[in-house]
Parts: C-alpha cells; structure tokens; sequence
C-alpha cells in the first residue's frame, strides 16, 4: 500500500504493540515519511480510523502521567490467512 496521506501515514506508524504519543507520532513522521505533521491533524486522523473485525484502536493514559495519551492500532489476522487457497 503506497502512503500518500496523513491517515495513511498514522496507520503506518501506530500499528503494531507500541503505544505512540501524538507528538511521538508526529517526530516519527517527520523521520519516516519526511513530512510535517502535528498533533491536531493527527488526533483528527485517529478519529477517521474506523474499527472493524481485524481493525481495533488501542488508546490509554501513559503511565506516570494524567492527561498524556497513547494511541496503537491492532491488526488481527484473518482465521483462514495460514490456509493455502486451492
């Protein structure tokens, strides 16, 4: 899948087990992608990603701290993806 926007980027960076900070997802875009993001684009990113059956968003509190968010995206293989199609 190319990357060509701002969602796409998100998804990009926050899927796997790491949590990321907006900010943290913002400084890791820059590196990656060679864009400049911020932390407001990217919330409203995070609230165009929609979940599904193999799609959940992960959000919390970082610990020691009482309002700094964390956000990660869980993708959950499909039942059959080991099987070989015939």
């Amino acid at each position: 899948m190319a990357i060509k926007t701002q969602k796409d980027r998100l998804q990009a960076i926050i899927t796997g087990d790491k949590y990321w900070t907006l900010e943290e997802v913002c400084d890791e875009s820059r590196r990656r992608f060679k864009k400049t993001d911020t932390p407001a684009a990217m919330s409203a990113r995070w609230r165009n990603v929609h979940e599904s059956p193999f799609l959940t968003k992960h959000k919390r509190v970082r610990k020691g701290t009482s309002r700094l968010y964390e956000y990660r995206i869980q993708v959950k293989e499909a039942a059959n993806s080991d099987q070989e199609v015939a």
